[in-house]
């Protein structure tokens, strides 16, 4: 797993975060999951899988992230994939992924039963009972590259274009199909449906490919941006391409939160710089009229926004 992934899935790991989520994607932003119904499960394991003639091969699967969801006497499994690139065999891998869940749910069983004396021939033969049962398993693919994903979001997607009726009828009928679960994390249009700070990074990632629409919505949203947590900020260079370039502005620390709206100090500067002549302006204006109807004082402003006195004055003005 690279560097990149990390970060994120590190971040999107929270509870509270990945209920979120589920949620938002699941059930259009109902709070049917919560958080303190989940629990980690390991993301690594061996498994083995035994053929016809008894021989056993060890499947090695590692997934992102996967969590127990127990709700009442309900269980499901819940799993993530994230995806910095387009991966233009998700379908056939994700379902290798989610094969690999059942078939560990299916030995975990057995191990647990296997000492019961009452068990038919059959069952013996599956490794599973007849009243045995295994819990469903939703992935959801988090892919935040730039570049829109392209790839197929289902198996019938990587299949060659069947000119004959019929045979595509045959195909559909007989070849069962596997949809992934794509969250393109950048063309998000229902961001409240999400009430944690994924409302706000979706909506970030919506202008990141504009400099100026960037900078913008942070201005709007600078009051979560003045103060994330260190988590938050690796996985916000992440998803802008700028983690070099992040780690070097970082020069201000609030205890275990980062000021992003600092770390784009540069961005920052160069758009005060050229806002009388853009639309900049007028997003630091609606900032100065919010800030000057909670009695704050241009000084004040001017400190806060790190702007000089003069520059608030003037917008002031207008």
């Amino acid at each position: 797993m690279g560097k990149a992934n990390v970060a994120v899935n590190r971040w999107l790991s929270d509870k509270e975060r990945f209920a979120d989520l589920f949620n938002g994607f699941l059930f259009h932003g109902k709070q049917i999951i919560q958080p303190e119904e989940l629990e980690n499960l390991d993301r690594e394991a061996d498994i083995l899988i035994t053929d016809k003639s008894g021989k056993a091969r060890g499947v090695q699967r590692y997934r992102d992230i996967i969590k127990r969801w127990k709700k009442d006497m309900e269980l499901v499994v819940l799993a993530c994939e994230s995806q910095k690139k387009v991966h233009y065999a998700m379908p056939v891998r994700n379902m290798l992924y989610d094969s690999l869940a059942y078939t560990d749910q299916i030995q975990e069983v057995w191990r647990q039963q296997k000492k019961e004396n009452r068990i038919t021939s059959e069952e013996f033969l599956s490794r599973f009972r007849l009243k045995d049962k295994i819990y469903p398993v939703i992935t959801l693919v988090f892919y935040y590259d730039v570049k829109k994903w392209d790839g197929a979001v289902d198996l019938y997607g990587m299949f060659p274009a069947v000119s004959d009726e019929k045979m595509q009828k045959v195909l559909n009928e007989f070849v069962p199909n596997y949809r992934i679960n794509l969250v393109d994390a950048g063309c998000v249009e229902q961001v409240e449906r999400f009430h944690t700070d994924l409302q706000q990074v979706f909506g970030m990632l919506k202008c990141r490919n504009s400099k100026e629409e960037l900078q913008q919505y942070i201005y709007r949203n600078q009051e979560y941006f003045s103060s994330v947590d260190v988590e938050t900020y690796q996985a916000l260079g992440e998803f802008l391409h700028m983690e070099k370039e992040l780690e070097k502005m970082a020069d201000v620390r609030k205890g275990e939160k980062v000021d992003m709206c600092q770390a784009l100090k540069e961005w920052y500067a160069d758009g005060v710089e050229e806002g009388r002549n853009d639309g900049r302006a007028e997003i630091l204006r609606e900032l100065i009229g919010k800030k000057r109807k909670k009695g704050l004082s241009v000084e004040e402003i001017a400190d806060i926004l790190e702007v000089d006195v003069e520059t608030i004055q003037e917008l002031a003005k207008k």
